[in-house]
């Protein structure tokens, strides 16, 4: 794995651990983080306090949720690909589970963007 996979590993195991300064430390502070506007969660987001208030939205839709990143792919241009695997039972009781990707570009060893890929359609009937 690059600087740049490690780069957005780390936060992605800091959030496992449960330590949001520490997974969002590495994005910048112009960072834009965007989630389709389809998801309750869904919307831009600016910086590290934009990417903790995109988690606790995000969160704050499940009972449980664990989302487990597969790969971290780095590419041209410091973009870092990550495929997700996750399951999650909604506040309404559904379960939720699928695959998704997060596209990232690093910069200098911080998260410029990321950005969410998924089945939005299935996360909404879920939430419902």
């Amino acid at each position: 794995m690059g600087a740049n996979a490690d780069t957005v590993k780390s936060g992605w195991d800091a959030f496992a651990q449960g330590d949001l300064d520490a997974a969002t430390a590495t994005t910048s502070d112009s960072a834009e983080i965007v989630v389709p506007e389809s998801l309750p969660w869904g919307g831009t987001y600016t910086g590290p306090a934009g990417f903790k208030e995109m988690i606790g939205r995000f969160m704050s839709n499940f009972d449980s949720v664990s989302p487990a990143p597969q790969e971290f792919i780095e590419a041209d241009g410091g973009r870092v690909l990550v495929t997700v695997k996750g399951v999650g039972t909604t506040k309404s009781g559904n379960e939720l589970a699928g695959d998704s990707i997060w596209l990232y570009r690093v910069d200098d060893g911080k998260i410029e963007h990321a950005e969410f890929y998924g089945d939005t359609a299935t996360a909404v009937e879920a939430l419902a």
